[in-house]
């Protein structure tokens, strides 16, 4: 019984934290603020996760391990690569604060894979640089937290963002 209502406490501090962090950032957020929304006292932050950067990388692991990037999609080199942008961008929407640097490389080495493979069998340009396309496809995914008020007005959904970036990637890499 009682490791149920640690639990429950647990979860409600990490799920406090998830949302301090993406909102504020590692900087701007506050221990306090967690403690209240979990309803607990800030000792008990501490008893669990030591200290405020130990509850940052439980967040961290917590939401890396729900982000998990899969094996892209489709019958074709181009539907492999739209699909697993749509995922990184997925992924990354409201993620930007509180996913961990090991799950961007993860994330752009799975976009180079996906890239190298296209190039491998004819259907991607050889010249393209598939890390720096990569890089740029997470960094917009990531981006796109601070264009966000901007992309709203403009009526610029996610699924729309993951296309257009996707098909800026395939025109790219596409022989003219």
């Amino acid at each position: 019984m009682a490791d149920d209502i640690q639990l429950s406490r647990r979860e409600r501090i990490l799920a406090a934290a998830e949302a301090e962090f993406a909102a504020h950032g590692y900087a701007g957020a506050r221990v306090e603020r967690i403690a209240a929304g979990a309803n607990v006292n800030k000792q008990l932050l501490f008893h669990y996760f030591g200290s405020k950067a130990g509850l940052h990388k439980a967040v961290e692991g917590a939401v890396a391990g729900r982000s998990a990037i899969g094996s892209p999609t489709g019958k074709t080199p181009t539907e492999r690569l739209r699909n697993l942008v749509a995922q990184v961008v997925g992924s990354a929407s409201g993620n930007e604060a509180v996913l961990p640097d090991e799950w961007r490389t993860t994330a752009a080495t799975a976009l180079r894979i996906a890239i190298e493979d296209g190039q491998r069998s004819g259907h991607f340009r050889d010249d393209a640089d598939p890390d720096s396309i990569a890089e740029v496809v997470v960094a917009a995914s990531f981006g796109r937290r601070f264009a966000g008020q901007k992309s709203q007005r403009a009526g610029l959904d996610q699924a729309t963002f993951a296309g257009s970036l996707a098909q800026m990637a395939i025109d790219y890499c596409s022989w003219r």
